[in-house]
């Protein structure tokens, strides 16, 4: 999955009575890290109502702001000085057009994100394509271990494909994330909303809580693994969130154009 690519959500009842001990409000800041290399592999940025979502390798170093209030996606792509806004029902119209197609990598809005790839890579984007349609109903399943990540605890689930591609994740409650409740709240309902859109991430969506780990192939992006570093409740600057002056307003169409530029 080249812009979007690992999580979930569900707030489990049993910790509603620790997360009220919890100040009321905070922000909130999660720092992924590849876990053999420790370099950047993705950051969850908290605030309000609003999610960010960054990926470190995003196209254009573009990310997500996923906007509570208005239930909208906001895809921003810095090198291009670009943005593109959809709705939850927009995003879910256009991901069930491509997703319920015989072959959706031959879907006009796909070939128009893969157009500026050479034939190499398109080739392995359209393959992987149609490897995560064969996996959306695969589950994730419960294998009985549990890690400890970031002095957090989460539970492990297993995905085999069809492929022999077996991928993991490590689920953590959002009531022992340490977060504030608002935050947490804020942070399941986001993770709720991208479930919604529908898409190759729903088997790891449906899975409760946070993944603090993620291993194997994930949307043919190729094996690898990434993991929580930190969590830092520390302010974050309302520029974060919001749209950046001057940026050209786009459709989604010429948004899916340019994360396939070189």
């Amino acid at each position: 999955m080249s812009t979007s690519r690992f999580l979930a959500a569900a707030l489990l009842c049993g910790g509603c009575s620790a997360l009220a001990a919890l100040p009321a409000w905070a922000d909130a800041a999660l720092d992924y890290v590849d876990a053999a290399s420790g370099a950047p592999h993705g950051r969850l940025f908290v605030a309000g109502d609003k999610l960010r979502v960054d990926v470190a390798y995003a196209p254009g170093n573009s990310y997500v702001v996923v906007d509570l209030k208005t239930r909208t996606l906001t895809q921003i792509n810095p090198q291009a000085k670009a943005q593109t806004t959809a709705t939850v029902e927009q995003m879910q119209q256009l991901i069930n057009g491509i997703s319920s197609a015989a072959d959706p990598a031959t879907q006009p809005l796909v070939q128009l994100a893969l157009e500026n790839l050479d034939p190499a890579q398109r080739a392995q984007a359209e393959a992987a394509l149609r490897q995560a349609r064969r996996d959306e109903n695969v589950p994730y399943a419960k294998t009985g271990a549990r890690e400890r990540i970031a002095g957090i605890p989460c539970e492990v689930y297993a995905q085999q494909a069809d492929n022999g591609d077996r991928r993991t994740l490590c689920m953590a409650t959002y009531a022992d994330l340490g977060l504030s409740a608002h935050d947490a709240q804020t942070l399941q309902q986001a993770m709720t909303l991208l479930r919604q859109t529908g898409g190759p991430w729903v088997p790891a969506a449906r899975l409760p809580g946070l993944p603090l780990r993620y291993a194997g192939s994930f949307t043919g992006v190729g094996d690898g693994a990434g993991v929580l570093k930190s969590i830092s409740t520390a302010a974050q600057p309302a520029s974060r969130f919001s749209d950046p002056p001057g940026y050209r307003i786009v459709s989604l169409f010429e948004m899916m154009s340019l994360l396939g530029a070189p």
